[in-house]
């Protein structure tokens, strides 16, 4: 029989170790004695040649190589699994994690096969975006008392349960073969283990309530920034801040090993986790539909809403208390008291009724343009759009939609008395407030 070493030119050599490369090119070294198993399907080959010399850093006739694989089969042992992030030297402690912890981003992109004679093989492996563009839905993860899995294939269609049910087995195998070592077993929370023992199945969350998370945190970090009138570290992001009132609690994705972090979003039973922010590989504790999420949607911002109404009737009060207001537009010094019990000084009520003069006269000649020829039609219309705009106000990203709201309803009631189409007591109450006015 032939030697299999005459099969591949890398067959002779003696792997020293396996560099193992992140999406954002955090590179962690697994030594080969941290090493379990390790396979590889077909490894192709790619190269560019550079004739010309496309920059100052390359020369005429210079090769380019790239090497990929359809398969990766790896699994670490404890020391392999601990093995710190090569960027330790870099950053504070806190900011690192070991790869057990790390690899749940699912973001494994390339592995450099380091050779004891410094050689070595830069291979990339396969790659299909998952939930975002920065993890991999083709990488699966297995953990089971002290060995790490790991399965990276081309037309992935196994499960995670399916990748359990494989490796049932294989960690007595592991201790099998290392009896008589006494170390003891790695104590950790990963992948469908929580910290109380029991069987939680971890699962990518839709994309309906990664906007929530969006909504939530935008809202947030406006009223928090009224309350303090400072920046506001959101712990939707990796700021490191927390927040939790009586509906929700939200905390930072955490850097400290010895914090055992079971989620960083909460609401009712429904937890989330994910990786230094909300849109980075989240993971829920269980399902919830889209009904589920407009709920917890709007019992958060109502909460948060609160806060900045507390905020505004503290304002108001004390303004009350020495006498004096300001006008809700330009904050200057006001005497003139709206309907809505708020103040105004006179030019930005001046600017305001020019601005709604030159909209309504938008309004009319664009909707007359686009074929209404009665304005009852066109304050139908109106009608139509100010309820898509409270609707908007909840799922859209847009500010200051309550003054748009009021302001087309203003509009739309000039345009009725001016038109005929006004009711008669409207009509009255509105002369008799102009006369007071």
């Amino acid at each position: 029989m032939k030697d299999n070493k005459d099969l591949h030119p890398f067959a002779n050599k003696k792997l020293a170790s396996v560099d193992i490369v992140l999406e954002n090119c955090e590179v962690y070294n697994i030594p080969a004695d941290g090493i379990y198993k390790l396979s590889l399907g077909n490894i192709k080959y790619s190269f560019d040649v550079h004739v010309n010399g496309l920059s100052k850093y390359t020369t005429p006739g210079e090769m380019w190589t790239h090497a990929y694989t359809d398969f990766v089969w790896l699994a670490l042992n404890k020391k392999g699994m601990n093995i710190d992030s090569g960027w330790a030297d870099m950053f504070d402690e806190e900011e690192t994690h070991p790869f057990y912890k790390r690899v749940n981003a699912k973001d494994i992109t390339h592995l450099d096969f380091i050779f004891d004679d410094g050689s070595n093989l830069y291979v990339g492996v396969p790659w299909e975006d998952g939930n975002t563009e920065f993890d991999n839905k083709l990488q699966k993860n297995d953990i089971r008392d002290d060995i790490l899995f790991i399965q990276i294939a081309e037309k992935q269609e196994i499960s995670d349960n399916e990748l359990e049910e494989i490796n049932d087995g294989q960690e007595d195998m592991y201790h099998w073969d290392n009896d008589g070592e006494d170390d003891d077993i790695l104590d950790i929370s990963v992948g469908s283990i929580n910290t109380q023992g029991v069987s939680t199945r971890w699962q990518s969350i839709p994309n309906y309530v990664q906007a929530a998370f969006t909504k939530i945190d935008e809202q947030l970090s406006r009223v928090m920034w009224n309350t303090t009138q400072e920046e506001y570290e959101s712990p939707f992001s990796n700021t490191g801040n927390k927040f939790k009132n009586d509906v929700f609690e939200v905390e930072a994705y955490s850097w400290d090993d010895e914090y055992n972090q079971e989620y960083n979003f909460k609401w009712k039973d429904y937890k989330v986790r994910w990786y230094k922010h909300c849109l980075r590989d989240p993971e829920a504790n269980r399902e919830m539909t889209p009904d589920e999420c407009a709920k917890m949607l709007d019992e958060c911002l109502e909460s948060i809403y609160k806060m900045d109404i507390d905020e505004d009737n503290l304002f108001d009060e004390l303004c009350d208390s020495y006498d004096c207001h300001f006008c809700c537009q330009c904050g200057k010094e006001a005497d003139k008291q709206l309907q809505n019990g708020k103040y105004a000084c006179e030019n930005c009520l001046h600017n305001l009724g020019k601005e709604q003069q030159e909209l309504k006269e938008e309004i009319e000649n664009s909707l007359f343009d686009f074929g209404f020829d009665n304005y009852e039609d066109v304050t139908n219309c109106i009608d139509v759009f100010i309820d898509f705009i409270k609707y908007a106000k909840v799922w859209s990203t847009i500010e200051n939609l309550d003054h748009l709201a009021k302001a087309l309803e203003a509009i739309n009631i000039n345009i009725k008395l001016e038109n005929g189409l006004l009711d008669a007591e409207t009509k009255e109450k509105i002369e008799e407030f102009a006369k007071n006015w």
